[in-house]
């Protein structure tokens, strides 16, 4: 998907223009720029919603896809170090404003100028990102004990130790005698993104492994944040007035104050959100269908994915990884063939759902499913049955029995659908009602229908609700597009909500995760 490109208000004499790719090492270009007070123009780039990556267009000014990129008339500066130098060996006037010593000079201070500016990306960048592909890839535990989390930490503990000391030594300046250099807009991006892939992690595993942002250093990183330069990059990258957190949405919107009270949750955690598989079935075939345009009739149907593999492949692939918990729904008629087909490759692996009701739901047990998976039986005329649900859980069992949760949001509330989510039942989903259904069923499936299929994230609101009001086991489906979702859910609901991920699956022609890093991920709880 290539990303929109948008210049911004300010257009530049000098010839500037910035090609800037949001959420990126570009974000220090844009504070240097400001604080230079030169005028500049700016080209946005968007990520690309599933796999994160910048977009085709901007492979037309990088042949790698990567920013930051400076164009300065007929020159092009890639690389974020060699921009911030060449912005100050051609645009920083000392007469306009005040960034401390000029590159280049033969004095101690423009020597430490530099050599920060390297830092930023040299050491702590260098050390930084390969933890934060660790934690993302799935390989980190969560008292920080593997090998390869404490072969990432020696060089980040090191880092970080330095630059509090130096601070601390100093009176809080980086370069010593100037309160404020290019150097510390590069280095603030770097320390900031380390403070947030520590904020993902437990108190445990950040004592554990020595890694903390020092007071010292947190006072500078307050005096950079507020900044007026700084709050005008914030604005270029087009953050609201209010926020301040340039990397919140790198983090999957975590701001400081949810990651602290993921924290909180993490510490009274006593498991880790999981991968739930999926196999989702439209007549006869396995498919992947965005959730909102399922109706009666096909004109409105958009599939992302039709399967060559039959569903008992995918129901053998899941055993084969031990993938536990997964379901396999059916969505309208002329699907219980290849439900009982997967259930046959996976026996007692699998929960069954579509057109459950008390008529046929032992006879799904009875050829193998695990568990029986139920929504519009216990909603006629769309109005919730407490006799219907206590009737059912009787008959097969509560341990047997999984009801559906799907919803869509009316409002600020969410309303449990049915019918394929097309028609709107009676029931809210709260807390109230989820312990009602709680009392009759072992686990609850919830698909928020409004972003099924989309691709474009989760339901991010509902989740951590979810992971307040629920007390048995419970599967979120809607939105996933990669493993930094997966992270996500298990930091909002504090471990208490599992995840199904369909269309960006690459078992389902999805570019967004692989089953295997699910699996690692799975291995790792």
């Amino acid at each position: 998907m290539s990303g929109s490109t948008a210049s911004a208000t300010s257009k530049s004499s000098s010839g500037l223009v910035l090609h800037h790719l949001e959420l990126s090492r570009s974000n220090r270009i844009l504070f240097l720029l400001e604080e230079l007070q030169v005028p500049y123009e700016v080209k946005h780039y968007k990520r690309d919603p599933v796999t994160r990556l910048a977009g085709d267009d901007l492979k037309q000014i990088h042949p790698l896809g990567r920013s930051p990129v400076l164009t300065d008339g007929e020159l092009t500066i890639i690389e974020t170090n060699a921009i911030i130098e060449h912005l100050l060996l051609h645009y920083y006037d000392p007469s306009r404003v005040s960034l401390g010593p000029k590159l280049g000079q033969k004095t101690q201070e423009s020597i430490d100028v530099a050599a920060w500016i390297q830092f930023s990306e040299a050491s702590i960048m260098l050390h930084g990102i390969p933890l934060f592909y660790v934690i993302k890839g799935g390989a980190a535990t969560q008292d920080g004990s593997a090998g390869v989390e404490k072969v990432c930490a020696r060089g980040i503990k090191a880092d970080l130790a330095y630059v509090e000391e130096t601070l601390k030594k100093d009176g809080g300046q980086l370069v010593k005698g100037h309160d404020f250099t290019a150097a510390d807009c590069a280095m603030l991006y770097s320390i900031d993104m380390i403070g947030h892939i520590l904020e993902t992690r437990s108190e445990q595993w950040r004592s554990n492994l020595g890694l903390d942002i020092g007071l010292a250093t947190k006072q500078w990183m307050d005096k950079c944040f507020e900044r007026p330069a700084f709050q005008a990059a914030l604005r270029k990258e087009g953050i609201p007035e209010g926020q301040n957190d340039w990397l919140a949405s790198f983090f999957n919107g975590a701001s400081s104050s949810s990651s602290s009270s993921s924290q909180q949750q993490q510490k009274k955690r006593s498991r880790k959100s999981l991968f739930r598989p999926c196999i989702d079935l439209h007549e006869g075939v396995v498919k992947q269908i965005v959730g909102g345009t399922l109706t009666d009739t096909d004109s409105t149907l958009r599939t992302n994915f039709v399967a060559t593999h039959s569903p008992a492949h995918f129901a053998s692939l899941y055993r084969q990884h031990g993938l536990t918990g997964g379901h396999v729904i059916k969505l309208g008629p002329r699907n219980d063939e290849a439900a009982a087909s997967a259930v046959a490759a996976w026996p007692r692996g699998l929960h069954v759902g579509g057109g459950i009701n008390g008529d046929n739901a032992k006879e799904w047990l009875e050829k193998g499913a695990e568990k029986v998976i139920v929504t519009s039986y216990l909603f006629p005329q769309c109005k919730f049955s407490l006799e219907r649900l206590q009737e059912l859980s009787a008959s097969v069992g509560k341990e047997n029995l999984v009801v559906d949760v799907s919803c869509r949001k009316k409002g600020s509330k969410w309303t449990v659908a049915m019918n394929r989510w097309q028609d709107m039942t009676d029931m809210e989903v709260n807390k109230q009602s989820l312990d009602l259904l709680a009392d009759h069923c072992s686990e609850f499936l919830i698909h928020a229908a409004d972003v099924e299929g989309l691709c474009q994230g989760i339901d991010q609101e509902l989740v951590e609700k979810l992971g307040e009001w629920v007390t048995i086991s419970t599967t979120y489906a809607g939105g996933a597009r990669h493993l930094g979702d997966l992270e996500l859910v298990d930091r909002l609901s504090g471990g208490k909500v599992d995840l199904t991920f369909g269309s960006a699956l690459d078992i389902f022609g999805g570019k967004g995760v692989t089953l295997e890093e699910l699996v690692r991920w799975n291995s790792s709880a």
